[in-house]
């Protein structure tokens, strides 16, 4: 490592690295959980719904880990790699404020209902904040 430069884009390898796990992770257990949410409505049966809640507390705790990652990483563009975000900052930069839009805020608006509304969202309401996260 002959600068500071190189260190930084070796933190910025593993921030990146460690964040990519998350995203899939999310997005499988988002599918996972609103299946076993259909499958508790439609069937009536709670061993589903016990499932959905335990994948869903486990989705959480993925998002949050996500947020962590994913919130320096944003920063580390500007700081590690100027020249390119001078260069594409344009295009690169409004997909991440899409992803900090849709991600961040819906997502976890919806999973805060997922998770803390079940009693006052009911049944179905409890399954339309399945189906939105």
């Amino acid at each position: 490592m002959d600068s500071t430069l190189d260190i930084h884009r070796l933190q910025f390898a593993f921030t990146i690295t460690f964040h990519y796990i998350f995203p899939q992770l999310t997005m499988g257990l988002a599918l996972l959980v609103f299946i076993l949410k259909t499958l508790a409505v439609r069937t009536g049966n709670e061993h589903y719904n016990d499932a959905a809640r335990f994948w869903a507390r486990i989705f959480g705790i993925n998002f949050a880990l996500g947020v962590v990652t994913g919130i320096p990483m944003e920063f580390q563009f500007g700081t590690n790699w100027s020249v390119f975000s001078r260069t594409a900052g344009s295009v690169i930069g409004q997909t991440l404020a899409m992803e900090g839009i849709f991600s961040f805020f819906l997502e976890s608006s919806f999973l805060g209902l997922l998770l803390y509304g079940e009693r006052r969202l009911g049944r179905l309401g409890h399954w339309a904040a399945a189906l939105l996260v």
